[in-house]
């Protein structure tokens, strides 16, 4: 299992979305901006919502992989972690006429830049990687469906920097290396028909417990060294709890559906000591469907999660430097569209485009000033064949 996941992931080094996590799960969601949470993509649904796979027709696979090309520059220099590709597998079906069975597997989260070669900006380079297991079982009836997923998340961490005469220290290598870990959780969600054309959806997803042993430790060590931290950061970063409501409206061949989500950053082990908020995400998407062929367009918002330290103390600016140097999750909005049809009566193929447009952060930290720049663009191709 664990040799599977590594090479989905061997090639992936990213800036994800929301934070640090991806603004929806399969091409049709994120054609939607990411909504999903009231909306029926078929097998994308397994962790969106656990509860949407129990409308399930018949056994359904879906294969796909998303494209990554972020563009970060740290004054005017650009991070060489510019292209990433991210695998995913998604399957359901139908047990009975209540019951739905699926499974995914697909990367869900991550970061990271490159700027070695350049000692200006530490030669730093970061590199965190999530990928997450989770079967999915779901009951429907009279309209009303739930759905329950236990999560296994595979992740890995590596962050690593060179103190160029800091302090007098001359160059010294910081960083232990990668670390990796697994992790359980679990989603639970519903969702009701109120009539035939509107439906409702919740979804809760619990925090997920990670340790990446001498990782985050050896990075903050040379800080407390300097009297800049009190100790040394835990190697705990976990992926935060959250929560979500959906609706989702028909009307003759339209669909226009919106999500809220809630992700927990600020009591998430790890991020709450680097001072990330709690984000509040709007999605909204449509999408026109007609003879096995569909069109869509969206759009997603989140105030970035990281906070901006006015740096007039060595620890605010210790802090600026780690948040948007080495963790620079800065995107906020995105711009959605995509476009599927059936090439057989059981094969189709989806394509969804995510467009981030750049935006600039300038803040006070420990090198001097730092002027952060982040765009982003992804595509993502997936097949799907229906038995």
């Amino acid at each position: 299992m664990k040799k599977l996941i590594l090479v989905g992931l061997s090639a992936s080094i990213l800036l994800a979305t929301n934070g640090d996590n991806l603004i929806g799960l399969g091409a049709k969601s994120r054609a939607m901006g990411g909504v999903g949470i009231a909306t029926y993509f078929g097998a994308e649904n397994v962790l969106v919502n656990p509860a949407m796979i129990a409308k399930s027709k018949e056994m359904q696979v879906d294969f796909g992989a998303t494209l990554f090309m972020p563009d970060v520059q740290a004054n005017e220099v650009k991070s060489d972690a510019d292209m990433s590709i991210m695998p995913e597998v998604f399957s359901s079906m139908k047990i009975n006429e209540n019951w739905a069975f699926g499974v995914g597997m697909f990367g869900a989260a991550g970061m990271g830049v490159d700027y070695r070669g350049h000692p200006d900006l530490m030669d730093a380079r970061t590199n965190l990687m999530l990928m997450k297991f989770a079967p999915t079982l779901a009951y429907h009836t009279d309209g009303f469906s739930a759905g329950f997923a236990p999560v296994i998340q595979y992740g890995s961490l590596d962050i690593a920097y060179n103190m160029h005469n800091f302090g007098g220290s001359g160059i010294n290598q910081v960083g232990s290396g990668s670390s990796d870990h697994f992790g359980v959780g679990f989603a639970l969600g519903m969702s009701y028909d109120i009539n035939q054309d509107l439906t409702m959806g919740l979804v809760y997803k619990s925090k997920i417990s990670m340790t990446y042993k001498g990782t985050l430790s050896t990075a903050s060590a040379p800080f407390v060294g300097f009297g800049i931290f009190p100790a040394t950061f835990a190697d705990d970063l976990a992926q935060p709890a959250e929560y979500g409501l959906g609706l989702s409206y028909n009307i003759n061949n339209f669909n226009i559906s919106f999500d809220y989500k809630k992700i927990k950053w600020g009591s998430a082990d790890g991020y709450k000591d680097f001072g990330w908020k709690d984000q509040n995400i709007y999605a909204l998407g449509g999408k026109y469907e007609k003879n096995g062929t569909w069109y869509s367009v969206g759009y997603n918002h989140a105030t970035t999660p990281i906070t901006k330290y006015a740096g007039t103390t060595p620890q605010g600016q210790a802090l600026n430097l780690f948040n948007y140097l080495m963790f620079p999750a800065t995107s906020e909005d995105h711009f959605t569209a995509g476009a599927g049809t059936s090439i057989t009566k059981n094969l189709s193929l989806d394509f969804s485009l995510v467009y981030s447009p750049s935006n600039t952060w300038t803040v006070n930290t420990m090198i001097g000033p730092l002027t952060v720049k982040h765009s982003e663009t992804s595509a993502e191709l997936s097949m799907r064949y229906d038995f």
